[in-house]
């Protein structure tokens, strides 16, 4: 496994495509490829904007990443969130993480996804899931104590309302997913909630 000191971009263009850019010096929608690709990676990389240069994925800032996690290699762009970026209710983790599916229903199948997104559910790190789409809190679908058949099932099934929100569909086609989604949600907080009583 490649040391995190050791690991480059190398022909990884992921987040020059998917990423949405809003900055002073640079802006690019999401899902669209950055116009300064060329065959070889970015053609501006030395003088790239400082968003660019400030970036890190995922498996360039966690070390239990193993090597296939590239996000050209996995599907998955792994983001780290900040705490001042979650929700107030989750601003006193340590981070976030965002799963951000660039490779279809395969990447949230491969082998790892589930064991990782267990892994940070069982540490009560706030997991974000998205697919082009807006995205979802997994910790307010599913429970951290779910064993990894029933998590790998709510992963695909999530994955499948998300891509179905993707935002080239346009905002009346996201609705129906986007509602499916916060339903489940509300049921599964209803769940864990406990059983109110009157006294």
């Amino acid at each position: 496994m490649t040391t995190l000191s050791q690991r480059r971009c190398d022909t990884c263009t992921v987040c020059c495509t998917e990423l949405k850019i809003e900055t002073a010096e640079f802006r690019k929608p999401a899902n669209t490829p950055c116009r300064h690709l060329c065959g070889t990676g970015c053609g501006i990389y030395e003088t790239r904007p400082p968003v660019c240069q400030q970036f890190l994925c995922g498996w360039r800032l966690f070390p239990e990443l193993t090597d296939d996690w590239r996000p050209d290699l996995s599907g998955v762009l792994v983001m780290r969130k900040a705490p001042a970026e979650l929700p107030p209710a989750w601003q006193n983790a340590p981070h976030g993480v965002e799963l951000a599916i660039t490779g279809g229903e395969a990447a949230v199948t491969r082998p790892g996804f589930a064991e990782y997104a267990a892994g940070l559910l069982a540490q009560n790190i706030p997991v974000f899931l998205s697919a082009a789409s807006p995205s979802t809190l997994l910790n307010e679908h599913v429970d951290s104590t779910n064993n990894l058949p029933v998590l790998r099932q709510k992963l695909v099934q999530l994955y499948g309302l998300l891509h179905a929100a993707r935002w080239k569909r346009g905002k009346l086609m996201m609705l129906i997913p986007l509602y499916r989604l916060l339903l489940d949600r509300q049921r599964f907080l209803a769940q864990k909630s406990p059983n109110k009583t009157n006294g």
